[in-house]
Parts: C-alpha cells; sequence; structure tokens
C-alpha cells in the first residue's frame, strides 16, 4: 500500500492531459524526487515488485514509450521513402513532420500534408499517402495494446500450430475463414454459434482433419453430450498420432478439457503435461502459455505459497516484458488469492477494486466470460463484509450471474448466488437471502448429478459446503423446524449409484486407448468385459428424489424432479407412529431435527468446532471404538478398544462406560427426543427411526442414557431402525411382498470369502445354516450358488468377512478371494451390474433377510479425514447396496468386530431369532437387550461388540 504514495513519470502525462500546468510541473517534481524508490519497489529479475509500480511503468511504456517509438519509426521510414523517390528536401521534410503528428495534432498535421504537396508536383501523392500509412499504423497499435492488453507480437498467432503447407492449401480451397472459425467458435465455448460452420467444413486437409474432430468433440461437450464428446475426443486423439508436433499437442490441449470435464482429473493432468513438452518454441507460444496459467490456477490452492510466488514472479517478468496487461493482471490476481489463503483479507480488499476493472456485465473481448465473472465474484468476496463496500460486491455478484450460463457454468452461478444470500444475511434481509441460497443448493445439486465420476464431484465439495452451511443457518435462524427439517434431508440426500450406459463406457475405452502415450498398432479394443480397474472408477449416480416435509416443499428442488418422497407417508409405512431423528454435520455445525409420534417437528444446533464439548465427546468416543486412527493398523486399534470404557477398561461397575456414553448423549441426543423416550408408558416398546450422516454413523444410539445419572438406555424403551438414505427405502418398497408369521431358513453362510486363514480359523458358521462356504471364494463362484438357491426369497444370507472402504465407493464391500488386480469385492457395482445372460436379472440375487457380520458393513463412513464431518463425502454403503440388489431387511454392523466368543453368541442368536420369523428390528433389541443386562449384572464382556450391530430395512 506504501508503493500507492510513489508517484510514477506516467503521473505527469496524466496531470498534463487532464489538469493543469501547474498540476503536471507538481507530478513531475514528485516523480523525479520517487524516481530511485520507484523503480526498486517494481518487479525486476529477483525481486516481486507491486501492482502500482508494475502497472504504471506498462501503463507508461504503452502509452508513451511504444507511440514514441512508432512515430519515430514511421518518421524514418518517411525520410526513406523520400530519399528513394527523390523527393527533394523540402516535401521529405514537410511529409517528415506531417507523419509526426499524424494522430495527435490533426490541424498541423493536414496543414504541413497539404503544404507538402505542392512542393514537388512530380510526387504529389506521396505526403497524403505517407500521412494515412502513419495514421492507420497508429490506429492498429493502439487498438492492439489499449483493446487486447497486449503487443501484437506477445500473443503469437492462432493457428501456428498448423502445418504452413496446410494453411496454404486451405486458403486455395477457399476453406480457411470457415475452418477457422468452426474451430475458434468451438475452443470458445460458443457450440450454438460453431454448429452452422463445423457442418459445413467437410473437406480439409489431412493434419487438419483431427483438429475438426476435437472442435467437433468441444461442441459436443459444450451441449452436454459427453458420451459423444469422449468418442469423437478418442478418434481425434487417434487420427492426431501421426501429425506434426503442433498438431498432436493442440490436441492434446483439447483432450485435457475433455478429461476434465468428465472428472478424470489426474488423467487430464497428465495429458495436459504432456501437451506443454510439445508445444515448445516460439510458434506455439500462444498455447504454452495458456497451459502453463491453466497448471498455476490448479495449483495455487495446494502448493507451498513460496513455490507459487516464484512461479507468479517468472510470469509477471514476463508480462513486463512482452507488455502483456492482462498477464500483469492475471498474476497479481493470483497474489489476492495467496493473501487470502494466509489471511490478508485487508491487503486483498486493498487491490481488487484497483486490480478488476468493470462494474457492470459487460465482458471485454480480449478475455473469457469465464475470467470475467470470477474476477468479480473475487472481488465480491473481499468487499461483502464491509459496509460501505457491499453495495459493490452485489453489483460484482449480479454481473457475474449475468454474464454466466448457468445451464453449463453452474460453479459460477452458485458462487454468486451465495455471495448475494451472504450480502442478503450481513443486511439483516433474511428471506431474501434464504432464496438465494436454496437456488443456490439446487443449482449445485443439479451440476453434481451431472458430473459422471466421485473423484469429479469432490471439485464441487466446497461449493456444496457453502451452500449447505448457508441455507442450515438461514433456515435455523428462522425458527421454523419444518424448514429445518427439509434442508437437513436435502443435505442428507444422498446419490443413487446408477448403471453406466454401454455407449457410454465404450467411449470412455476408447479414450482410453487412444489417449495413450505410447503409440498403437492395434485396433482399439471398446469390449465392456475387458474394461480396465481404472475405468470401473466411473461410478455414474441418479439423483434421489426430493424429500417432502409436512405435507410441504419450500425449498427449490432443482431441474429434472418429478418424483417426491413424502416423508411423514414412508415414516408411518416403515414404523408406524414412530420417533424420528435426523442430523447432519456441515463444517464445524451440528444440525438435528426430530419428529415425535403426533408429526411435531423440533429442531436445534450447536457448535462442533475442535474444542467444543461435542467434538471432545466425539473424539473421546472413537478413541474407544475399534475405529483405526492415523498411522494405526487395525490390530492396534482392537487392542486399543479392548482396553477402553467401552470394554474391559470399563472401570468398577461400568462407571466409566456410562461417564463416556452419557457425554456422547448429550452432545448428540436431541433433548426433545430425550425427553419423549424418558416419558413413554411402561410396556409401551415405540419405534425410534434414526437418520446420521457418516461422519456420525459410529454412534451407538441403543446404547445411549436418556438422563444424567440413571442407567436408563435408548434400547430399553424403543426399538431403533437405521435409514441411511430414504431414496432407497422408497425404491424398494414397491417389490415388497413379505407374508407376515412366516419361519425362514438359514441356507448359505459365507464364511471368509477372501480366503484369510487367521479370519477362517476364528469365524464359524451359525449351527442351523444348511450350506457353509468357506474362503477363498470368487465373484463367479457366490454368484453361481446365490442363483442355485434363488428358488424364492424366502430365507436368510450369513456374510461373515472383511469389509473394505474403497477410494471408491462404489467398490466397497465384502471382500472376496484375490483376482489379477487384487481381491474382488461384494459391491454395490457389482450387485447392481445386469448379468445380461439367463434368467435372472442381477449377478448376486439376495434373499429377503442378510446377517452381515464384517468390519463396518453398514458401510457409512468418509474417505479422507479432512472432510469426515462434511455431507460431500456421503455415499451409499454395504447395507444400501443389499437392499438396492433384493434384501428387505439387513442387521449390519457401524465398525469392525472381532471374532471373539461373545461375538459367536451374539450373531447365533440373531440368526436364530431372523430364522424364526422375528421382526428384524425387534429381534436385534432383544439380543442387545440380553446383552445390556449381563453387563449390567456382570460386568463382563465387550460392550462395544454388542453396540455395532444395527438394523436397516423396509421398516417392522
Amino acid at each position: 500500500m506504501e508503493t500507492a504514495e510513489l508517484a510514477a513519470p506516467v503521473d505527469f502525462l496524466v496531470a498534463a492531459r487532464r489538469l493543469t500546468v501547474r498540476d503536471a510541473l507538481a507530478a513531475l517534481g514528485r516523480a523525479v524526487r520517487d524516481h530511485r524508490a520507484f523503480r526498486h519497489a517494481g518487479t525486476g529479475r529477483r525481486r516481486l515488485g507491486a501492482w502500482h509500480v508494475d502497472s504504471a511503468r506498462l501503463y507508461f511504456r504503452q502509452t508513451v514509450v511504444r507511440p514514441l517509438a512508432m512515430r519515430l519509426l514511421m518518421v524514418a521510414l518517411a525520410a526513406t521513402a523520400g530519399a528513394l523517390l527523390d523527393t527533394g528536401v523540402p516535401q521529405t521534410a514537410l511529409t517528415m513532420g506531417a507523419v509526426l503528428l499524424a494522430r495527435w495534432h490533426t490541424l498541423w498535421c493536414t496543414v504541413l500534408t497539404l503544404a507538402a504537396v505542392p512542393a514537388a508536383w512530380d510526387t504529389w501523392w506521396f505526403p497524403p499517402l505517407a500521412t494515412m500509412t502513419s495514421w492507420y499504423a497508429h490506429v492498429v497499435t493502439d487498438l492492439l495494446w489499449n483493446v487486447t492488453g497486449m503487443a501484437w507480437w506477445a500473443r503469437g498467432p492462432a493457428f501456428a500450430f498448423l502445418p504452413f503447407r496446410e494453411r496454404l492449401l486451405l486458403m486455395a480451397h477457399g476453406r480457411w475463414t470457415l475452418f477457422t472459425t468452426a474451430v475458434d467458435l468451438s475452443t470458445g465455448g460458443q457450440a450454438e454459434a460453431a454448429g452452422p460452420f463445423l457442418a459445413r467444413c467437410d473437406k480439409v486437409p489431412r493434419h487438419c482433419a483431427p483438429v475438426l474432430g476435437m472442435a467437433r468433440a468441444l461442441k459436443a461437450l459444450h451441449e452436454g453430450n459427453l458420451s459423444e464428446a469422449l468418442t469423437r475426443a478418442g478418434a481425434a486423439a487417434s487420427a492426431a498420432r501421426n501429425s506434426p508436433v503442433g498438431v498432436r499437442g493442440w490436441c492434446r490441449v483439447q483432450l485435457s478439457h475433455v478429461l476434465l470435464a468428465s472428472g478424470r482429473i489426474d488423467e487430464a493432468v497428465t495429458v495436459r503435461d504432456e501437451a506443454l513438452g510439445l508445444l515448445r518454441g516460439r510458434r506455439f507460444r500462444r498455447y504454452a502459455r495458456e497451459l502453463e496459467l491453466a497448471r498455476l490456477a490448479d495449483d495455487l490452492p495446494y502448493e507451498p505459497v513460496a513455490s507459487s510466488l516464484r512461479r507468479i514472479h517468472r510470469l509477471r517478468h514476463t508480462a513486463l516484458c512482452v507488455g502483456d496487461q492482462n498477464l500483469l493482471r492475471q498474476t497479481e490476481t493470483w497474489i489476492v488469492q495467496l493473501m487470502l489463503q494466509v489471511g490478508n483479507r485487508a491487503g486483498a480488499a486493498w487491490t481488487l477494486p484497483r486490480v478488476v476493472v468493470g462494474d457492470d456485465a459487460r465482458t471485454p473481448w480480449h478475455i473469457t466470460p469465464d475470467q470475467a465473472a470470477n474476477e468479480r465474484l473475487l472481488r465480491a468476496s473481499v468487499l461483502v463484509e464491509v459496509e460501505e463496500t457491499r453495495r459493490r460486491a452485489r453489483r460484482d455478484a449480479q454481473a457475474a450471474l449475468a454474464i454466466v450460463d448457468a445451464g453449463h457454468r453452474p460453479l459460477a452461478a452458485v458462487a454468486a448466488r451465495l455471495l448475494l444470500a451472504r450480502a442478503d444475511e450481513f443486511d439483516g434481509r433474511y428471506e431474501p437471502a434464504l432464496s438465494q441460497a436454496a437456488h443456490a443448493l439446487a443449482a449445485v445439486h443439479d451440476a453434481r448429478y451431472l458430473i459422471p465420476s466421485a473423484r469429479g464431484r469432490r471439485q464441487w465439495e466446497r461449493a456444496q459446503l457453502n451452500a449447505y452451511a448457508t441455507v442450515l443457518r438461514l433456515a435455523d435462524r428462522s425458527g421454523d423446524s419444518v424448514l429445518v427439517a427439509e434442508a437437513v434431508e436435502l443435505v442428507r440426500g444422498e446419490v443413487l449409484p446408477d448403471r453406466i450406459g454401454r455407449a457410454e463406457l465404450e467411449a470412455h475405452l476408447a479414450l482410453d486407448a487412444m489417449a495413450a502415450t505410447a503409440p498403437a498398432t492395434d485396433a482399439v479394443s471398446t469390449d465392456v468385459s475387458t474394461a480396465p480397474s481404472a475405468l470401473l472408477g466411473l461410478d455414474p449416480v441418479r439423483r434421489p428424489p426430493p424429500v417432502r416435509v409436512a405435507g410441504l416443499r419450500r425449498l427449490p428442488s432443482g431441474t429434472g424432479q418429478a418424483d417426491v418422497i413424502d416423508l411423514d407417508l414412508e415414516l408411518c409405512a416403515l414404523a408406524g407412529r414412530c420417533w424420528y431423528w435426523s442430523a447432519v454435520t456441515v463444517v464445524d455445525r451440528y444440525y438435528w431435527v426430530v419428529r415425535d409420534p403426533d408429526g411435531q417437528w423440533s429442531h436445534g444446533s450447536h457448535d462442533l468446532a475442535e474444542h467444543s464439548a461435542a467434538a471432545l465427546a466425539d473424539r473421546e468416543l472413537r478413541n474407544a471404538l475399534p475405529l483405526p486412527l492415523p498411522g494405526e493398523d487395525v490390530a492396534a486399534a482392537g487392542t486399543r478398544a479392548d482396553q477402553g470404557p467401552l470394554s474391559r477398561g470399563a472401570g468398577p461397575d461400568g462407571k466409566k462406560e456410562r461417564r463416556l456414553l452419557g457425554s456422547v448423549a448429550e452432545a448428540f441426543l436431541p433433548p426433545p427426543l430425550s425427553a419423549g423416550l424418558r416419558a413413554t408408558p411402561p410396556g409401551d416398546i415405540p419405534s425410534l427411526v434414526v437418520s446420521l450422516p457418516a461422519g456420525l454413523a459410529h454412534l451407538p444410539v441403543a446404547a445411549l442414557p436418556l438422563e444424567p445419572g440413571i442407567d436408563r438406555r435408548v434400547v430399553d424403551v424403543v426399538r431403533v431402525l437405521h435409514v441411511p438414505a430414504w431414496s432407497v427405502i422408497s425404491q424398494r418398497r414397491p417389490s415388497h411382498h413379505a407374508d407376515a408369521g412366516q419361519k425362514y431358513d438359514l441356507r448359505l453362510a459365507v464364511i471368509a470369502p477372501d480366503g484369510d486363514p487367521d479370519a477362517a480359523a476364528r469365524l464359524t458358521s451359525p449351527p442351523i445354516a444348511r450350506r457353509s462356504l468357506g474362503g477363498p471364494v470368487s465373484r463367479e463362484q457366490l454368484s453361481e450358488i446365490l442363483h442355485l438357491l434363488d428358488d424364492d426369497r424366502h430365507w436368510l444370507l450369513y456374510l461373515a468377512g472383511h469389509v473394505d472402504a474403497a477410494e471408491n465407493p462404489t467398490h466397497s464391500g465384502l471382500r472376496l478371494a484375490p483376482e489379477d488386480t487384487g481381491h474382488g469385492h461384494l459391491s454395490i457395482a457389482e450387485m447392481l451390474t445386469a448379468a445380461g445372460t439367463g434368467a435372472h436379472d442381477e449377478l448376486f440375487p439376495l434373499p429377503e433377510r442378510v446377517l452381515a457380520v464384517g468390519c463396518g458393513s453398514l458401510g457409512l463412513g468418509a474417505a479422507d479425514t479432512d472432510i469426515a464431518r462434511t455431507p460431500t463425502s456421503e455415499w451409499l454403503g454395504f447395507g444400501s447396496a443389499l437392499m438396492l440388489a433384493g434384501a428387505d431387511h439387513a442387521v449390519c454392523t457401524l465398525y469392525q468386530v472381532y471374532p471373539v466368543k461373545q461375538l459367536h453368541d451374539i450373531t447365533y442368536r440373531l440368526a436364530a431369532k431372523l430364522v424364526a420369523g422375528d421382526s428384524p428390528a425387534d429381534a436385534l433389541r432383544e439380543v442387545q437387550l440380553a446383552e445390556l443386562n449381563r453387563w449390567r449384572r456382570t460386568g463382563r464382556g465387550r460392550p462395544f461388540l454388542w453396540q455395532a450391530f444395527v438394523y436397516t430395512g423396509i421398516g417392522i
């Protein structure tokens, strides 16, 4: 900020033009006085200068040095031409004066031109021609410098990547304008305008065909047709393999855009780096610099600040050397982002209004709409917190919202709406703020379900979290419990796995082969059955229907949402007159809603920051459970839990166990729920339906005490039903045709199907099992035996083994026999894959009832610790996968369990009750009550084992 007080040489020129001579002389004096400090404050070879100094230097060069050099050049050319034409000294001298004054002083330029004409009648045409040429040269250079922000040589030719021979052929056949316009519009994101031009580009030279194919791929991508974009991009990348290096590099640049849009981020980065290695040399500097800028923009949030500053300094020095005003502004924008990362909001607030220009929705033609919108959003995010600048921040957000196409650039639209909501919230206008935030949440959900992979969806986490937090905060402030409940259910709406279409799968396979770095001599295989494991990371999803609470929907549901889940009707069908507890954790806040049996809603929230009481209770609970901590293996986690307060370390009379669970209940069990359950009449056994997020899925709800100092637990009063996703329950209910009162048989027990010898030695099959299948068991073997037993669905399946949580949630599941690329899994991806042949629609037909004894077989869990308490990591777990694959009732575990005698007793009694035809929720409650009462009497055993079991299904 101190450098802004330094006077620059250009200040003298500005003062002379706009103010008085006295002001100009004063500015000149200050510029001479501050010359040394001004020069040292600018960017040099080894220092990063201030924005004010660098922009002033560039402006002085643009308005003084380069125009003066241009005028002197034109004067020298006029003198040379006069000497060659032998116009004589008088006419040459007058012409040189007119050329010098062209587009500077029009009157004297005209006078000198007219005076030079009669000086030599034989060359009377020379003075006006020289003057007009000089005038035209000044107009063109000023247009390039003032409008584009750079000199004509700084950017480089647009189609220099094409071989010179190809360009000549296009011009000779009259297709140059048509071809360049089609490619330019396609790469610029103007698919609608590019369509007619692409349709007419039929015959082009050989090396231009890959370019045209990639342009058509980009058009399809912009129109939202990902499958066609992948197919065309793969074909273009394959066709460009034998093309010159420039064409190959350009095609890889565009291929990286397609990969990025399809959610394949790592591959996109790899292809972009390969393109940067191909596009070397002065001819390709335009595209090489764009790639370098994109790479820096991607790395900025993650790499160390010092490393980012070094890269920014290198680009800033380049901007000053070539006179690129846009690049200079971009580097300062990155510096502002670094300021915000380190918490220097004051510096960012001072810099941004000076860097980002424009107060309306008009976009300068030399930058993209995305760039213009991002600059305005960045400025608005800094200015919105200060009352004096909030109005300008609101204008910036509205301008960004008008600039972007919300359908194709939803992230910018979401950020703009959230900024408008924040401005309204600061001004105390809560209803408009909630409206803006709700529309932002609907938009971010729309975009979430258009992205074809979980990895790609992670790019939306920050926008999702911001939208979630804003909507919940404003809904909580409103005091309307029904509105809060709707917001919580909207945030809790987990995704539904979907089958990827064969056409799109083949397109991805083709793209994988065609984008390979090694040359391919064989034909590209697109056989879906040979899909590589990396491709299986493609996990398309279907958006679940929105939830209606108390017969109302007040939040926007987004596009394409025809079906609606009536939560009150679903609760009634699931458990009759019941209690309902739903919750969500967003960033550092815990929100809960409770519905009593009479349909009345209540809500609340409290802090979940690092040192809050709730966070400390949750951390203590995690330490007492066999949940591996960072750097800890499964065996060490088991040893720690076995000595903890939920096992042998509970202390005399189990005081430590009750104290720990009491603190957890105080932190997370909603007061209206605990009070209502305490008032339950003796002999009445109501139901409690629980829907907790992945970050709290480990809470042993059944074991939580209802009031301090009294050992009365939730399971003493109610049966507990877990609902990981209402979308799953709603989808399964129409196919349910259960016959009440019938007995079942345990037809199959699958024990340690991964072939782990230790697990196989310690796990045993229930005595009532008709068949026992020990490991290793492959997917094909398990599918075959399930088909053989699938005469009817009226039986119980017992699964005991390891349940893995994969990076791709669709591959989390029961570990099976080893395969070429690792262990196979009975996962969502496997269970929902159509068999394609035979009489069965599914590869793994499941019975009505499943007892899954595994390490966290319910499968709810966050993959990354930094987002463990955020809803962006939510995914349907193995329990939901069992239901989607055909099971009506599943008893699963919340975390890993150990094959000890107590576990065998629990599972054997559960299996016996499930086979006897008891309600699964009641059967689980009876077993847990028996374990709890034994713990109360003797203090022996491991409470965390029986607390791990939960019921999920279509209800009682």
